[in-house]
């Protein structure tokens, strides 16, 4: 499955890193874990925090050897905006997903319904199932 912020706004070392601090609030990574966990080069990496931060989305979370750790800023706006985004991107997606398997689910489950012949009639009626 595509990450949902990639699957809809394209693939960028912003929104990767984005991506992949969502579930992991409260954890604190420093730029070379970031960058092996989201496979963008230290070097981009270094940029993309310092985009991030100024933009109030990453915080320095604390220091250990010299080396800042980053987390996501629980305090900012854009991190619910995210949050509550990328919650959308997934609903959306699983309904397509779940919008397929019910209209496919009448004919596997029903042997009355696989034995009748369907060519020509729109099962996606049942698709529209109320949430």
């Amino acid at each position: 499955m595509v990450a949902p912020f990639e699957g809809l706004f394209g693939d960028t070392s912003e929104l990767r890193t984005i991506q992949f601090l969502l579930p992991a609030s409260g954890l604190r990574f420093n730029i070379s874990e970031l960058a092996r966990e989201t496979r963008i080069s230290r070097q981009t990496m270094m940029r993309v925090v310092a985009k991030l931060t100024k933009w109030n989305v990453l915080k320095i979370a604390g220091r250990h050897g010299g080396a800042n750790y980053y987390a996501l800023n629980q305090d900012s706006g854009f991190i619910k905006a995210f949050e509550d985004l990328d919650n959308l991107i997934i609903e959306q997606m699983e309904g397509e997903e779940s919008k397929i398997k019910v209209a496919a689910a009448p004919q596997e489950q029903c042997p009355v319904i696989s034995s009748l012949p369907l060519e020509g009639h729109d099962l996606s009626m049942a698709a529209q199932i109320p949430q």
